[in-house]
């Protein structure tokens, strides 16, 4: 039977000059009842709706960990493969791998654990166990270097790995500057992860956030509170150029109205702020030209307040009412006077 190819060399294999992967390539396989996870679903959903795990067993990671500290990279590697065959995922157990080979690194021989850890990343034909390879550089006292940045960039452009390349690129002076040119690059769960882990260092940044950063193939809403708050939207609005940004503000505020599929609105302590002076600058546009250019988003979770999935400017803001009558704001019969006066 032929040796099966590495994750790497095939990720390597299909990508686009462009350097994203072809469409329709999805690195797991179709299950044998007919379904098939796009890149990144599994990581994404355990990301955002569950969490690490804290009662499963990872001794067989731990020995894993032992085997290759003692050069025995084979014998380590199809421990994983072992382990994950089981059907585990690498991220839930991703903080409890990290965390017992800190407690014991005076037993662990960390040449060796890098070289692993690249036989992992160049090697390995599975999945979870380059995923343990991106882990394991973690915690390791490795100098960034061209080379790693160079195969870090390349397992990046599958979203399915997306996520613990980000991780391990945290490590790299220009850290920022990865995450905001694989965000642009990627579409999936790969953008939505380096949307959340992207600081806007500059107007460049922030511009593009508020524009394109949280169109995705998922779900806009995963990311459109994180830009809120990363771009200071509320200021941005308050500011001389609020108008130029009202359109924009809108779409965001109407991914963020719900709470699904990530906590939106809801949890943000500038909610009130922010909704006063988007109304304010839509009521101005209101007196000022007697409408309102429409505002329109689509969003695949019911809103409240609102029957259809696109949703333009009047019934953005009988939304935005709903949403402001069922939540105890500071400044809430401000906000409800502020929608009746706009829809009268």
């Amino acid at each position: 039977m032929a040796e099966k190819k590495s994750i790497y060399n095939r990720i390597r294999e299909a990508m686009t000059a462009e350097g994203t992967m072809p469409e329709g390539f999805v690195l797991r396989e179709r299950l044998q009842d007919g379904r098939q996870f796009a890149d990144g679903a599994i990581d994404g959903t355990i990301r955002y709706y569950m969490g690490p795990a804290h009662n499963t067993d990872i001794t067989m990671l731990e020995q894993a960990l032992k085997l290759a500290s003692a050069g025995r990279f084979e014998d380590g590697g199809n421990a994983l493969i072992t382990y994950f065959a089981q059907g585990i995922v690498m991220l839930p157990v991703m903080d409890k791998v990290q965390e017992w080979a800190w407690g014991h690194a005076g037993e662990l021989a960390p040449d060796r654990l890098g070289q692993f850890a690249m036989t992992l990343l160049l090697k390995s034909p599975d999945i979870e166990s380059v995923k343990f390879g991106l882990t394991l550089l973690e915690v390791l006292d490795r100098e960034p270097d061209q080379e790693l940045r160079e195969i870090l960039l390349t397992l990046a452009a599958c979203e399915e790995l997306t996520l613990f390349c980000l991780f391990a690129l945290g490590s790299y002076e220009d850290a920022n500057q990865i995450y905001f040119a694989l965000a642009k690059k990627l579409k999936g769960w790969g953008r939505i992860h380096a949307v959340s882990m992207l600081k806007p260092e500059n107007q460049e940044m922030c511009d593009w956030l508020l524009q394109e950063g949280w169109r995705n193939e998922i779900m806009p809403e995963y990311s459109a509170i994180t830009i809120i708050k990363r771009t200071k939207l509320a200021d941005l609005l308050q500011s001389a150029e609020g108008t130029a940004w009202a359109g924009w503000a809108g779409r965001l505020i109407g991914y963020a109205l719900q709470d699904e599929p990530v906590a939106g609105l809801s949890k943000y302590r500038r909610a009130g702020e922010l909704l006063q002076a988007y109304l304010k600058l839509y009521a101005e546009a209101v007196k000022a030209a007697g409408a309102f250019e429409p505002v329109e988003y689509v969003s695949k979770v019911p809103m409240q307040g609102c029957d259809e999935a696109a949703v333009t400017g009047p019934e953005l803001v009988r939304a935005i009412k709903a949403f402001v009558e069922s939540h105890d704001l500071a400044n809430k019969w401000q906000l409800v006077e502020l929608c009746n006066k706009i829809l009268a």
